[in-house]
């Protein structure tokens, strides 16, 4: 396992783009579904959601209504 930090990748729940990813397989440019992923402004967890084009963060369900303070 390897940690990455994409710099386009972005928090669906605050739009940081401080996203550690921990991965198998990929690496800065390209990420797999499953991939665990962390936003370290806010705290949100989730995987990593791709659809062989794009990547994406999707934050943990529970998360998602949250309200940042």
């Amino acid at each position: 396992m390897i940690t990455q930090r994409p710099t386009w990748l972005t928090c669906e729940r605050c739009g940081s783009v401080q996203i550690e990813v921990t991965t198998e397989r990929g690496n800065d440019e390209w990420l797999y579904s499953g991939d665990q992923a962390k936003c370290l402004d806010c705290g949100a967890t989730g995987m990593i959601e791709a659809d062989g084009e794009n990547a994406w963060f999707e934050v943990d369900e529970e998360q998602k209504d949250v309200q940042l303070h």
